[in-house]
């Protein structure tokens, strides 16, 4: 439960942190990060080219979600279990934002969702990615409802 409450803070965070980013400039560094990341989800995460992750994952890469936790390995066994499918030049579902600091890029989501009683709602997550040496190191995940 105490895992949970940290997530949920985070989340609160991250979203607040986003909605009240000024108008900036990214360096060509932060640029070339989240052009990484966005092109590692486009390829590897959304359509699920896992064969693809020695070119944006690093060796020694770092995920932090509870339920495929562990390294690149781990990842691509998670993520290898569904059959790949063509790439696209988009992703199936667009980001609601997409902002980088320095080695760190913050994808938001906004997903819909349902209550048991049928009544429907919009809810927001994200993913934290940390970059270093031009590959993905760490990934972090803010879907409480999936931890």
């Amino acid at each position: 439960m105490q895992h949970r409450k940290f997530i949920l803070t985070i989340s609160a965070l991250v979203l607040a942190f986003a909605a009240n980013l000024p108008a900036q400039s990214d360096s060509p560094q932060e640029v070339k990060n989240q052009q990484l990341v966005m092109n590692w989800y486009r390829e590897v995460v959304a359509y699920g080219h896992v064969d693809l992750a020695p070119k944006y994952m690093a060796d020694d890469y770092v995920e932090h979600n509870p339920n495929y936790s562990g390294g690149r390995a781990e990842f691509v066994a998670h993520f290898g279990k569904t059959p790949a499918q063509a790439i696209q030049p988009n992703l199936p579902t667009k980001p609601d934002r997409v902002f980088t600091k320095g080695d760190y890029v913050v994808i938001v989501w906004e997903l819909d969702g349902q209550e048991k009683t049928g009544k429907k709602f919009k809810y927001n997550t994200y993913d934290v990615i940390r970059v270093q040496n031009g590959k993905i190191q760490e990934h972090w995940d803010g879907d409480a409802k999936n931890q």
